[in-house]
């Protein structure tokens, strides 16, 4: 059996919202509150988090905390937490895994005056969910390594060729138990084919090369860059941030790719009901979701905000038919049998 890696990296509040109003330019504005706490449960690199909250604080006079685990983990912790809720936002991850939770009673809805300047499809119907990125899957291939083991072969361009025998043990991947990241891989497969029992036997195969399966979906892309592995299956800005960085990589966005809708949506009974919209409200802004791209690489959902540097519009892509409501409604059913098989 393989192991998993885990890489984890009061009272009621009274707020009172006397200009609850967004800027024309995007950010919103300062906010008249009786309390001005706000606690963000999110999987985003702590670099990111950081920074968007922060000026989150400066644009809203909102004091802000944060928790960061993996999409799954905080997915799980939400419904753990559901009866006494600890978090008020979580803020990222694919959308899916949002979805997962919200016949647990996890979520509320929330239709913010924000999300007509983005198109519906990157909404939940109902709004238990917001999409504010997007972004497909990628192999992030370690160029040195790669020409030594595969004698200069062209880079990965399906996922029929992550099955070569002489990738075993050469490719890292997350878990999707506890990543959000590992799960859109996973579910990917059972849109590709025809059958649920073919993208088992794919899942089966693509084991053999997989040592071991990190609990962050950032971590394959690290592991590619620092030599660890060949390849690492991560999001694309996931394997851009070690390029720019200078690590001997190249990105493969494979034929029928796996993407996701970056969510951000709001727990119910969190401890900060008032605030938690005012953050949706501001995430869904231009000037924040630019600052967002500026600093995680992602593509935006709106309109009005430029794409970062060398990222490709998904229009241009070949992308899996990806439907994120069947995804989400059978995520524990796979999950649990994806551990039966390798765990």
């Amino acid at each position: 059996m393989k192991r998993l890696l885990i890489l984890l990296l009061s009272g009621a509040l009274l707020l009172s919202l006397a200009l609850a109003q967004v800027s024309a330019g995007g950010a919103a504005e300062e906010v008249d509150v009786e309390h001005d706490e706000l606690v963000v449960y999110s999987p985003l690199h702590e670099y990111e988090i950081s920074r968007l909250l922060r000026a989150f604080e400066r644009d809203t006079g909102i004091n802000t905390e944060f928790i960061r685990l993996s999409a799954g983990e905080l997915a799980a912790r939400i419904v753990a937490e559901k009866d006494n809720p600890g978090g008020d936002v979580f803020f990222g991850g694919p959308s899916e895994t949002h979805e997962a939770i919200i016949p647990e009673g996890a979520l509320r809805p929330y239709e913010s005056p924000r999300a007509a300047e983005t198109d519906a499809d990157y909404h939940h119907p109902e709004f238990y969910w917001s999409g504010f990125y997007v972004g497909p899957m990628g192999f992030a291939i370690n160029t040195a390594r790669w020409d030594e083991a595969m004698d200069g072969e062209e880079y990965p361009r399906t996922w029929e060729d992550l099955l070569d025998p002489r990738l075993e043990g050469e490719i890292s991947m997350a878990s999707p138990a506890a990543s959000g990241t590992a799960y859109n891989i996973v579910a990917t497969q059972f849109f590709r084919y025809v059958s649920e029992d073919e993208a088992w036997n794919y899942l089966e195969q693509l084991d053999r090369n997989v040592p071991f399966y990190t609990s962050s979906g950032a971590a394959p892309a690290r592991h590619a860059g620092t030599g660890e592995a060949i390849i690492g299956i991560a999001f694309a800005h996931d394997v851009m941030k070690p390029m720019d960085a200078g690590f001997p990589l190249a990105l493969s966005i494979p034929q029928e790719s796996g993407w996701e809708i970056g969510a951000v949506s709001i727990i119910e009974g969190g401890p900060n009901p008032s605030a938690a919209e005012v953050f949706v409200d501001w995430i869904l802004g231009p000037e924040a979701q630019q600052l967002h791209t500026d600093l995680s690489l992602r593509i935006s959902t709106h309109p009005e905000v430029q794409m970062p540097p060398g990222a490709t519009p998904l229009a241009e892509l070949d992308l899996v038919d990806y439907d994120y409501e069947w995804a989400g409604a059978h995520r524990s059913r796979i999950v649990d049998e994806w551990n039966e098989l390798f765990q």
